[in-house]
């Protein structure tokens, strides 16, 4: 017989299962089933059945349902169920009839083997949860005091086990799988923190940081509201882990950055290359791999740098200079991947092997053959200055760089005498010709009436997978057997003497030709006209550069469609978007077939128009909330613009170039990219178009003076930002004219004259008030609230502060929100003792910046406040990731104030000599607000009173001339991290 009350109260039996009458018979058992094989007294189960107002007969009415129960339940081999036991009455359970036991037992057999078998405490909380069928003793209509107790007690207890088998479950790797159950459970549980803990962490194991955040802030705001209470401080400690990325919350070690590709076929063969090569890797700080075009140069090095990645903790970075088609943006390349915002006017190839000196990387330069002098000098760079990264080159070229190690790429494996066809899937060429075949046609499969055909195609064409790949994809078309032949009729054509081909290039052309003769007229025109493009485009790109003629956009689909088909574009899938590309030494013959038809310069003039076109477009609605889904469109398209007006600038007249200046300037100030702003703005205003489009001119006059103020130059700021106040005039309103004024006023801020900047911000916002500039307002308005926070004011300056917040978020500007609203208010707050408020304006800036240079500043703000709720570690955490973030992305400021807040750190902990060495060098390189003597005064005087102000000054000169470097290795010392770079 069964007892059951983990959800509906029901008794079973394999024979037939008793009818109990609800009501006191129903109570009367289920009192009995709260104490098992217990004797309940008389007097206790009629106070349990009757409360307060027993009937008279209540003790022969209990006699009569004990009875009745007795007869209902049968007896055991030993005598009936209901005993009479002194004075009460005890059910007889046997082991394993009653639910609520078994669940008791193997929660505790469960909780012993927690640590030391998960697995098998993982089997056995599973066991006991399936016994759990809804609350306990669930339809009973009035359940006693003793059965709400105990339905409480096990209440109690199944959530105690649920939180033990997150905690294993989370444990073994599992929490993709918790997210779902531990959403329900905190909303069953709304104020529960160690559930709210655990889904946390399980978000953050998913990747899914942001969700996190939002429900650590959720549970905190519920907390503070409805019980009037603060998160524990366990919970407030993983939630500031969540937010500085701590790698111990990580189920694993995190896996070292890296951004090589994800391919969507497989790596075929080439085992003993890829051990070989790896090794070469290891032992040599430059290897370049050599070969033809088509022979798998990158293949192979993306895979072995994949493969590598646990020996690289710095990272594995893959610069594909394909796409860069002037070897001056080499260096570019390189700064943009490893995420470096370098000021104009710096030399971008030390930056790069600064950077990456501080690592032990991996830096994977693809395609360089283009570019061979300039790939050459920094790669040359990177190994000779320094001592940590390892540089893995690919080109069909050498280097020539000192220490360069070659290594050429053999074709793949072929059989050198007859071998049976059974055997030759062994050889990586064949190998690899039977699974592409596969992927296009499932019908294919190597057999005796094939194996030579496919032998033979794959003999003919060198081994080079590249060629092996475009044959196999015409298997939908051709049998191996014509494969082959018409590679016959192709080589008879093409196998002419040509001074200086390699017969490997000439027989990668003939794999080519047989392709590019299958398409139609319009088929090669359109696959021509795409190796205009420098890198992926989109179906709408594709038919407006690609196709001659305006065609509906079902042509672009169908000639698309045939150019995948043949292997001659590569499709790939970024998220819900399909991009495509051709690769390099395809885009090199398709370029090659276009100047054979002076094609050239008409789809060059397509490509720029086109490019332009958009960026013109998004120009449109800069300054307003319809700019933000351009953002993604433009930086997407980046390499393409660029391209757009290294060719319009060359070829059109300066006014065609302008029309791109609005949209560009506000992505190159959107992104902080100053550097790109200085050197594309230096050409554009290299001649004189103002009678033509003024306001044009004044919006690469705006990127200038932005440029120009990141780089601390401010008279050229200054120049710039005025000289684009008088193009814009004051007859016609525009959002540029907004951004002219605020910079203006920036360039006060930075040189410390308050009075103006509260002069010019009032005029900025009488400009936007009269023309309706909204949102307009948010830069005077952050610049007012600057000016009063300096000024001693910080009511005032929140005022502004808050007033600018809702104008950034309705922009989608991630810079200006942290910028001119979060980081801020977090400063106001923390100086006004609010440090709920500083927190939370702060981590919100985190968690919006990640993944940016802006997100330095933020976690300058959010040290700070750290520091003031006494969080010593946390501060250090987050002060150390602002220097990582501010060093790669060329924050010089930001950079200088996390060494300020480091310092507070040093000297609350007694380290007031590093502390000084650390004060010092922040105020190097720092604008006027950087210095504010609010932010210094409590540290320096503690330095100076502990180390007197002679000595104080010495190790503060000291700490001004360390260099970057030697920062970061102080910071390490002071931070406890030995190796805080890598």
């Amino acid at each position: 017989m069964q007892f059951e009350v983990l959800g509906p109260f029901r008794v079973r039996s394999d024979d037939a299962a008793p009818e109990l009458r609800v009501g006191a018979q129903h109570g009367l058992l289920a009192v009995l089933l709260t104490s098992p094989n217990v004797a309940i007294t008389d007097d206790r189960l009629i106070d349990e059945l009757w409360g307060d107002d027993p009937p008279a007969s209540a003790r022969h009415l209990l006699q009569v349902y004990a009875s009745q129960l007795r007869g209902l339940l049968g007896e055991l081999p030993d005598g009936p169920r209901v005993v009479r036991d002194g004075n009460g009455y005890a059910l007889r359970v046997l082991p394993d009839e009653l639910d609520a036991e078994r669940f008791a037992a193997a929660v505790a057999r469960a909780r012993e083997l927690q640590e030391l078998d998960p697995e098998g405490a993982d089997r056995l909380f599973s066991e006991a949860m399936q016994l759990w069928r809804g609350a306990p003793f669930a339809g009973l209509r009035q359940p006693s005091p003793a059965v709400r107790e105990r339905a409480a007690y096990l209440e109690r207890l199944r959530l105690e086990a649920l939180y033990r088998w997150t905690e294993v479950r989370l444990r073994l790797g599992r929490h993709r799988e918790l997210v779902p159950e531990l959403t329900a459970l905190v909303a069953e549980h709304p104020y529960d923190e160690a559930l709210h803990a655990q889904l946390l962490l399980a978000l953050y194991r998913c990747g899914r940081q942001a969700e996190a955040l939002d429900t650590a802030r959720a549970l905190q705001d519920r907390l503070r509201d409805d019980l009037a209470i603060e998160l524990s401080p366990e919970v407030r400690d993983l939630y500031r882990r969540i937010l500085l990325q701590a790698p111990e919350l990580l189920l694993e070690p995190p896996e070292p950055p890296s951004n090589l590709p994800r391919r969507l076929t497989s790596f075929v063969g080439r085992r003993r290359e890829l051990q070989e090569v790896a090794e070469l890797v290891e032992r040599n700080r430059l290897l370049t791999l050599t070969g033809p075009g088509g022979i798998g140069k990158t293949r192979l090095a993306v895979e072995v740098a994949q493969r590598l990645r646990p020996r690289f903790p710095g990272g594995v970075w893959w610069i594909d200079l394909a796409s860069v088609t002037d070897p001056g943006l080499v260096s570019d390349e390189a700064a943009r991947v490893l995420g470096l915002t370098t000021l104009p006017g710096q030399q971008i190839v030390g930056a790069v092997a600064r950077a990456i000196g501080r690592r032990r990387a991996l830096l994977l330069l693809d395609n360089c053959e283009h570019v061979t002098t300039a790939a050459a000098e920094l790669a040359a760079a990177v190994v000779s200055g320094t001592t940590g990264p390892h540089v893995l080159a690919t080109s069909r070229r050498p280097l020539r760089v000192e220490g360069e190690r070659l290594w050429s790429v053999p074709p793949l494996s072929l059989p050198v005498d007859e071998t049976p066809s059974t055997e030759l899937v062994e050889f990586d060429a064949v190998c690899l010709f039977a699974e592409r075949g596969r992927a296009v046609d499932a019908s294919f499969a190597l057999d005796a009436g094939n194996s030579e055909a496919v032998l033979e195609v794959c003999r003919r064409l060198d081994g080079l997978s590249l060629a092996i790949e475009m044959a196999a994809a015409r298997l939908p078309f051709f049998t191996p057997h014509e494969i082959a032949r018409h590679l016959d009729e192709r080589f008879a054509l093409l196998e002419l003497p040509t001074v200086g081909a390699p017969t490997r290039h000439r027989t990668l052309e003939a794999a080519m030709d047989a392709s590019y003769v299958l398409l139609s007229g319009e088929e090669r025109s359109v696959f021509e006209r795409l190796s205009v493009f420098a890198g992926p485009f989109d179906l709408e790109a594709v038919a407006a550069v690609g196709l001659v003629e305006p065609s509906p956009s079902e042509r672009a689909v169908a000639v698309l469609g045939t150019l995948v088909d043949a292997s001659l574009v590569t499709a790939e899938r970024d998220g819900e978007e399909t991009r495509y590309r051709l690769l390099e030494t395809l885009r090199e013959y398709a370029a090659a077939r276009l100047r054979e038809h002076a094609g050239e310069n008409d789809a060059q003039r397509a490509h720029a128009d086109y490019h332009l076109g958009l960026a013109e477009q998004a120009g449109v609605v800069v300054g307003t909330p319809e700019f933000a889904p351009w953002m993604h469109r433009l930086t997407q398209s980046y390499a393409e613009l660029r391209q757009a007006l290294a060719w319009s600038l060359a070829h059109q007249d300066r006014a065609v170039t302008l029309r791109a200046a609005p949209a560009l300037r506000e992505l190159w100030y959107r992104q902080a990219d100053a550097r790109e702003a200085g050197q594309w703005t230096s050409q554009m205003l290299d001649v004189d178009v103002e009678a033509e489009r003024p306001r044009l001119l004044a919006e690469a006059h705006n990127a200038a003076g932005f440029a120009a103020i990141t780089a601390n130059d401010l008279q050229s700021a200054l120049f710039h930002f005025e000289t684009a106040l008088r193009l814009f005039g004051e007859d016609e309103f525009t959002r540029g004219l907004s951004f002219a004024l605020w910079g203006r006023g920036n360039v006060s801020l930075a040189l410390g004259d308050l009075d103006a900047v509260q002069r010019r911000a009032h005029e900025a916002l009488a400009v936007c008030d009269e023309h309706g500039d909204r949102w307009g307002r948010a830069g005077p308005l952050a610049n007012l609230g600057f000016a009063a926070l300096f000024s001693g004011r910080p009511g005032d300056a929140r005022t502004h502060f808050e007033e600018a917040l809702p104008l950034c978020r309705e922009l989608g500007d991630l810079g200006g929100l942290v910028l001119l609203a979060l980081a801020p208010l977090s400063e106001v707050a923390l100086r006004q003792n609010d440090l709920q408020a500083a927190e939370r304006y702060a981590t919100e800036a985190v968690e919006l910046a990640a993944g940016t240079g802006w997100q330095a500043m933020a976690l300058v703000r959010y040290a700070a406040v750290l520091i003031a709720q006494e969080a010593p570690d946390a501060a250090r955490a987050a002060a150390l990731r602002a220097l990582e973030v501010a060093l790669d992305a060329g924050l010089e400021i930001w950079f200088r104030q996390a060494l300020r807040e480091l310092a507070c750190t040093a000297a609350d902990d007694d380290r007031c000599g590093d502390a000084a060495l650390l004060l010092g060098a922040s105020r190097r390189n720092n604008p006027y607000y950087g210095l504010d003597s609010a932010m210094y005064g409590p540290s320096d005087e503690r330095c100076r009173n502990a180390l007197g102000d002679d000595e104080f000054e010495r190790l503060a000169a000291r700490g001004e001339a360390l260099s970057h470097d030697e920062l970061m290795t102080l910071a390490g010392a002071v931070t406890g991290t030995t190796q805080s770079r890598r």
